[in-house]
């Protein structure tokens, strides 16, 4: 077979197969094209962030909304600090009397 039948016989090969016809064997990226796309996998990558209460209330501050989470946690606090049950300040701890011996 002569080198035009060849040229012309692959041509038509690559429109069969729906291949990309390059008899100068020139670089045209094709490889990379034809692979997946990677943004739906990168933007899943994280999770999708939580909304929190605190994100509203710093939102909507002319509402005047209140965490009654936060509320009773603060309120157990003071509860317990009455009672001498409150953690110390800072640096009043047991290493630090430990240190003053």
């Amino acid at each position: 077979m002569s080198t035009g039948r060849i040229s012309q016989l692959q041509q038509l090969s690559c429109k069969i197969f729906s291949n990309v016809y390059n008899p100068t064997c020139a670089r045209t990226g094709n490889k990379i094209l034809r692979q997946r796309l990677l943004g739906p996998t990168l933007t899943a990558y994280n999770p999708k962030q939580i909304v929190h209460f605190r994100d509203i209330k710093a939102l909507y501050p002319q509402l005047g909304l209140i965490d009654l989470e936060e509320k009773e946690r603060l309120d157990e606090i003071a509860r317990r600090k009455r009672r001498g049950k409150g953690a110390p300040k800072k640096g009043q701890g047991k290493r630090a009397a430990n240190k003053k011996k």
